[in-house]
């Protein structure tokens, strides 16, 4: 069995191998043995308050006092201290235990300290030169996170205050996920992910692509640092890609089975007027073949239609003065509309020349019409408005009705999408074609409440 002496050479170097207090119950230090006494830079008598060795305080430390901890509770702690006295500006590690007597009273504390004043310099200067390295790379285009080993925010760029709506100072602290609507972040791994972010107060809706990489060393390890750029405008321009295709795609088979079905309806329509001919209208058959005849016409104008849509069908053009053909359709505006329905027409004194068909002119607003009568079933205001912009002669036609659900938008030029019961889902489809029959272009904004705004422009001439 070793046994250390106290007389012994190795007690006294292990006694002074670390700064080490004695602290009684009411923070007087009590023993400081000779390398505390040189750390400390301290030759005066004891008991001496410990608040006033560390601190250069006359009263004990204000707030929490990992001293009062050990004193309440008999467990031993490990601290990070700052030593602030005078000259003298050190960070310690102390390892604090409880002293007892021979009876099992608590008496004190024995604090062993370890100077981490180098380490923690070193980790502010490792710190100083990341961020400052981050600030070099910061940019409204670009938000940059660091996350801790909790996926919460120790860092933020001033990227990140345009991407989320929120000042870096309300960014900090936060969980990642609650920046990202609850939605997962990149990938833990590498890699990237694309996350929608809802409309948020005057922030629209947006998408986000975040790339992610962990930290294995230095100062974050453990935690993550998270790039994000807003691709809004790429998902937008993505967006209207495949509605272009998908529109095109049925464009083509709308066309195809209309040529087909045209085809066919030829064939019946005039086989039927021949045999209409040759019994007369007197015969008993000839009521039927008429019905025949009745459905050849509706079927044909279904066809039209649907050749509108896919802007297949070829009308003869002329140039036409919007202006003029606007208050001469007038009339039929108004009977559309119905009696609840208020109509203002608003054109210019001058010319408003395009190249058009006037067929397909009723064809784009008699749809638009029944729409915003059926849009204010009590009753409202329905404004046109003609006027020239640039190249291009626009028409404006807005109502005061309920509007049109932001969900909805996207898709109301699709073909058969409809809302209503019993609606067909072509009306707005065949706007739009016949819109691009016209080579013009539709715009839509709608106001829930208040109404629905259409704008359609025309090339000038």
């Amino acid at each position: 069995m070793f046994i250390l002496r106290e007389d012994s050479e190795t007690y006294r170097v292990a006694l002074e191998a670390a700064p080490l207090l004695v602290i009684d119950a009411d923070f007087r230090v009590r023993y400081m043995n000779s390398t505390a006494r040189k750390e400390y830079r301290y030759e005066g008598a004891l008991p001496v308050p410990c608040y006033t060795l560390s601190h250069g305080l006359e009263e004990p430390c204000p707030g929490e006092c990992p001293l009062r901890s050990i004193l309440a509770t008999g467990q031993p702690r490990v601290c990070i201290h700052r030593h602030r006295h005078e000259e003298i500006q050190r960070y310690e590690k102390i390892l604090a235990s409880p002293v007892y007597d021979t009876r099992g009273h608590l008496r004190g504390i024995a604090e062993i300290l370890v100077d981490i004043t180098p380490q923690i310099e070193e980790e502010r200067q490792t710190r100083r030169e990341l961020e400052s390295l981050l600030e070099a790379l910061d940019t409204p285009r670009l938000g940059i996170l660091i996350l801790d080993g909790t996926s919460r925010v120790i860092w933020a760029n001033q990227g990140t205050e345009v991407l989320f709506g929120l000042p870096r100072d309300q960014i900090l602290g936060k969980d990642r996920t609650t920046l990202l609507d609850g939605k997962t972040g990149p990938g833990e791994e590498g890699g990237s992910r694309e996350i929608y972010l809802s409309p948020q107060g005057s922030l629209p809706g947006r998408w986000l692509e975040g790339f992610s990489h962990p930290i294995h060393k230095g100062l974050y390890a453990g935690g993550r640092v998270e790039f994000y750029r807003d691709i809004t405008p790429r998902k937008q321009m993505e967006l209207q890609l495949q509605e272009a295709r998908k529109r095109e795609a049925l464009c083509r088979v709308a066309g195809g089975l209309a040529h087909q079905f045209n085809n066919l309806l030829m064939v019946i329509q005039g086989l039927s007027e021949l045999v209409l001919l040759d019994l007369g209208q007197e015969h008993r058959l000839s009521s039927h073949i008429q019905r025949i005849l009745q459905a050849c016409h509706r079927g044909a104008e279904i066809i039209r239609k649907l050749l509108s849509f896919s802007g297949q069908r070829v009308e003869p053009e002329q140039t036409l003065n919007l202006s003029e053909f606007l208050k001469r359709a007038e009339p039929l505006l108004r009977s559309s509309a119905g009696k609840r329905i208020k109509l203002y027409v608003e054109v210019p004194p001058e010319p408003l020349l395009l190249r058009g068909n006037e067929e397909i002119l009723l064809q784009i607003l008699l749809p638009l019409v029944a729409n915003a009568r059926e849009a204010m079933p009590r009753g409202g205001e329905l404004r046109m408005k003609a006027y020239r912009k640039d190249q291009e002669v626009c028409l404006e036609i807005k109502d005061t009705g309920r509007g049109i659900p932001e969900e909805d938008l996207p898709h109301i030029f699709d073909p058969f999408f409809t809302t209503k019961e019993l609606g067909a889902g072509l009306g707005l489809s065949v706007v739009s074609g016949s819109v691009r029959a016209l080579k013009g272009r539709i715009e839509v904004e709608s106001f829930p409440g208040r109404g629905t705004l259409f704008r359609l422009y025309f090339p000038s001439v």
